[in-house]
């Protein structure tokens, strides 16, 4: 629907009524600032996540870019975590809004014309649904790829990818088996464990760690007392943008010559589920 500006009267009993429904009816409500300009207003806001409950505060969202011919219908839309407004840019000449960013919840729509010099109310289309009865997948990202019984040599002191290559389980191809990368399309937060089993000698370290964007978040190293088989683990909680962030797993040893890391299935693994939208 079209927004307006809602003014309730100086009447006590309005008063009183408005200030026991503000908090429902005007949670992140959209509408022109004060004096018009190419930005939108946004009133404080709410969001409850499990048993977070996040209080935002009032917000200021653009400046509005007005398309050069033709018009274009933006998107205002709050980050379901902080509540943070961002604007979803729209394709010119089209009727169809720009698609809802995963991890997001809509606001508003804006149309936008050559000649847009102040966002006035008659441009704002209030579309906020901030309650999602679909906040989890129907079918969650769940993964355990292992390296399929086949050995990977592993030169000393060179971190080296582990070449995962077995997927018992794979929801959604989540792990890309050609980029040896855990790269899931849905946003969230997700709980991934990582096992090798190093052939090394006795004296040595050997390591395990995983990566996110080429950077290491969790990292164990393990010392070996004996020549032979020697594991190590780690686990991190990652928190994926469902689009463009990947996840690998990386070993390394200090053995004076190349070892083996055991390609068993119950000895070098990696595991990933997703915990929380």
């Amino acid at each position: 629907m079209t927004v307006q500006a809602f003014n309730p009267s100086d009447l006590s009993q309005s008063a009183a009524n408005w200030a026991v429904s503000q908090r429902i009816v005007g949670n992140f409500a959209p509408h022109a600032q004060l004096v018009p300009n190419l930005t939108l207003a946004l009133d404080p806001g709410n969001l409850l996540n499990g048993t977070t409950l996040t209080e935002v505060n009032a917000q200021s969202v653009g400046p509005f870019a007005p398309p050069a011919i033709g018009f274009r219908i933006d998107r205002v839309v709050v980050d379901r975590n902080t509540g943070a407004a961002t604007i979803v840019t729209g394709t010119p000449n089209s009727l169809t809004p720009p698609a809802i960013p995963t991890g997001t919840l809509p606001v508003a729509r804006v149309m936008l014309l050559p000649t847009t010099d102040a966002i006035g109310n008659d441009l704002i289309v209030d579309e906020r649904a901030l309650v999602d009865s679909n906040t989890r997948p129907s079918n969650p990202i769940k993964c355990m790829i292992t390296l399929n019984g086949t050995n990977q040599v592993l030169p000393p002191n060179v971190y080296t990818k582990v070449s995962f290559a077995n997927a018992v389980i794979n929801t959604q191809s989540a792990y890309d088996m050609s980029t040896q990368q855990f790269k899931p399309t849905i946003a969230g937060v997700y709980s991934i464990f990582c096992q090798l089993s190093i052939d090394c000698n006795s004296g040595r370290s050997i390591g395990c760690v995983i990566r996110k964007n080429g950077s290491p978040i969790a990292t164990f190293f393990n010392s070996t007392s004996v020549t032979g088989s020697t594991f190590a683990n780690t686990s991190a909680l990652v928190t994926m943008n469902g689009t463009d962030d990947y996840v690998e797993f990386y070993a390394f040893s200090t053995n004076a010559a190349n070892v083996n890391i055991v390609g068993t299935s119950h000895a070098s693994f990696f595991s990933a589920n997703l915990v929380s939208v």
